[in-house]
């Protein structure tokens, strides 16, 4: 093999192994640290907490008046041990986080109400965006009761709402990538997070 060659396969591989620990080190930014489920009159209630964390590229477009979309996923699959899991429910919760520079506030619009809170701190806005609490899953006359039901959570930072100059730089920068693995749960948790038997996979 030419060194030339040889030189050249280094480098591929050598930048190739630096992309993909930025790109992991994106993905740490977003967490969910817990999610349990419970039934309150025949209405299946969802309790998490997330964790988001905004890298420097972000927080700086934020600061300079670009809105930034956070969607949560939320799947509830009934188990099947003969085929795939069955998906009964997919919902998804879109927020925009926007800060006012003349205000020195930090606003959150709840994209699926229309709902819009303001906040002191970057801080205060994205403790609340990832405080989730008695939020509706579905009706329980849609679950079998003698079948095993699971709940898949995934947060991310959506891209493709940004504005269109900023999106070919967000898709080749890790700091853009901001994706929590999926967490998952049963249906009916433990009241308490220590006691339940879920987790993130992924």
């Amino acid at each position: 093999m030419p060194v030339w060659l040889k030189q050249f396969s280094r480098l591929t591989l050598a930048t190739g192994l630096l992309l993909l620990l930025s790109y992991s080190d994106g993905w740490a930014e977003f967490s969910i640290h817990y999610a349990n489920t419970r039934l309150s009159d025949k209405v299946y209630l969802l309790d998490a907490q997330l964790n988001y964390h905004l890298t420097d590229a972000p927080k700086e477009a934020l600061h300079n008046g670009v809105a930034l979309t956070l969607v949560l996923t939320i799947l509830v699959q009934r188990e099947r041990w003969y085929f795939l899991n069955e998906t009964v429910a997919t919902l998804r919760q879109q927020y925009q986080l926007g800060y006012n520079s003349l205000a020195e506030q930090y606003s959150v619009t709840y994209l699926n109400t229309g709902i819009e809170e303001t906040f002191p701190t970057l801080e205060a806005a994205l403790l609340k965006l990832g405080t989730l609490k008695n939020f509706p899953l579905l009706d329980s006359h849609l679950i079998a009761p003698d079948q095993t039901y699971w709940v898949h959570l995934q947060s991310r930072l959506d891209i493709e709402a940004l504005p269109a100059p900023l999106r070919p730089v967000a898709y080749f920068s890790a700091q853009w990538r901001l994706v929590s693995d999926w967490y998952l749960c049963p249906l009916q948790a433990p009241s308490s997070p220590a006691d339940s038997a879920d987790g993130k996979v992924g």
